[in-house]
């Protein structure tokens, strides 16, 4: 584990010098801490090649190179046996200022074992987004002495939807990500895959204890729309969770939230009511449903309805 700590201290040479003291660097092992024993699933290990160059880990990589002109990253060692709901198995991705092709294997979230048995490849050309799931920005004891109650503090990085350079960008003036989720868009379909940089393994997709027999289809400017949202939403992550899981499944209720994330019913309530009081879901007596007007408006003022989406 001590050569992942030394990873990440490594980056805090990009963050602010001011930022940087016997404080932070405390703050930052305890999130590495945490993180790393935290239970959590994985479905497959990755490679990566950042502008030509292979690496193991892709915090090796954003030491190593300044920028980020072309990235492949290669799935190896699936779990055959994994949550992949909402996932289609990847084989590759192949990424270059914005765009590129992303290899999966044939699957059918709908049956027992979805897994195709001829192993057949499918390509598709795709538009590349990410944005960060979970990330640390370093600040020092001086900055936090200017805050009286820890709620004052500022939110130090709002996440949002952008291609991959520009994310690189971020990570290099010292932003250290935890969570990464990449968001390929094709002209008919959105596929989303989040992945681990700290362990360099896919993460199961936030729904995959959902029926994906409920998933209601949206264009993929819908979805690049509400990714833009979900990406720079500031709410626990349970929240987020239901707010995906209302979009993708259509109207719901509460026990069918506490059902699919195994919390109490009261607790579903509680978050749906959050996410109405944002005016991101609206409520017909017990059912609750997206208002896309809304998301659609959050979407404008992030200057997201009027992308093209070039593939």
């Amino acid at each position: 584990m001590e050569e992942i700590f030394e990873k990440y201290r490594r980056l805090m040479e990009f963050a602010p010098e001011e930022e940087v003291d016997e404080y932070s660097m405390k703050q930052l092992d305890q999130k590495i801490y945490r993180w790393h024993n935290a239970e959590r699933e994985y479905l497959v290990n990755l490679e990566y090649f950042i502008n030509g160059k292979s690496y193991s880990s892709i915090l090796d990589g954003l030491y190593s190179e300044p920028d980020l002109r072309k990235l492949k990253i290669r799935f190896f060692k699936p779990d055959l046996k994994g949550r992949w709901t909402f996932t289609r198995p990847p084989k590759e991705l192949m990424e270059k200022d914005g765009k590129g092709v992303y290899r999966y294997f044939e699957y059918d979230p709908t049956r027992l074992n979805g897994w195709s048995s001829t192993g057949k490849v499918i390509n598709e050309m795709v538009m590349v987004r990410g944005y960060l799931t979970d990330f640390f920005v370093p600040m020092s004891i001086k900055s936090k002495s200017r805050y009286h109650h820890a709620q004052e503090i500022p939110r130090q990085h709002e996440p949002s939807l952008k291609k991959l350079s520009t994310l690189w960008t971020d990570f290099r003036c010292g932003i250290l990500p935890f969570g990464i989720r990449l968001c390929l868009y094709t002209p008919e379909e959105r596929f989303s895959i989040t992945i681990d940089p700290m362990m360099n393994k896919l993460m199961p997709h936030p729904l995959y204890n959902a029926n994906y027999h409920n998933r209601v289809r949206h264009s993929p400017i819908d979805y690049m729309i509400f990714d833009a949202v979900l990406a720079s939403i500031d709410m626990p992550t349970l929240g987020k969770k239901v707010f995906e899981y209302v979009f993708e499944c259509g109207d719901t209720t509460a026990p069918d939230v506490a059902h699919v994330f195994n919390i109490q019913t009261k607790i579903a309530e509680n978050n749906l009511q959050s996410l109405i009081n944002r005016n991101m879901l609206k409520n017909r007596k017990e059912y609750y449903y997206i208002d896309m007007d809304e998301i659609k408006d959050q979407g404008k003022k992030k200057k997201m309805c009027n992308n093209t989406l070039r593939i």
